[in-house]
């Protein structure tokens, strides 16, 4: 079981700062990843995520609860979403409860599960 972690530096970062996690497809895991910063996930997980901004790419097959500021399903989720932005693309397949303040659909998306609202004020990742 695996526990990732890729940490930002200390004294919060700028957006043009953030560092940047790419995992391609070729990855299996099992076990959570957490990340101050940008992650751009395309493999395969059992577990959880917890980043800044997230992407789940057209490749990314994922069981498990995610949390996020800015999130982006391209890919598979199936499990519990809290996200104050959550974003679902054309050919998404999301099949989660979902937490949300700001929620948008694509045509195309493939969507099931309930839908409710966060309030932004409250919202730690």
């Amino acid at each position: 079981m695996a526990d990732l972690k890729a940490q930002s530096p200390s004294g919060g970062a700028t957006p043009s700062e953030r560092k940047r996690s790419v995992f391609a497809e070729d990855l299996r895991i099992e076990g959570n990843i957490a990340s101050d910063g940008i992650l751009e996930f395309g493999g395969q997980l059992t577990g959880d995520i917890t980043a800044d901004a997230l992407v789940l790419t057209t490749t990314a097959r994922v069981k498990g609860n995610v949390r996020a500021r800015q999130l982006t399903i391209e890919g598979q989720l199936q499990g519990e979403v809290n996200a104050l932005k959550v974003s679902i693309k054309t050919g998404a397949r999301v099949m989660a409860n979902v937490a949300y303040d700001q929620l948008d659909i694509a045509s195309g998306a493939h969507v099931e599960g309930g839908y409710s609202r966060v309030n932004a004020d409250t919202f730690k990742l």
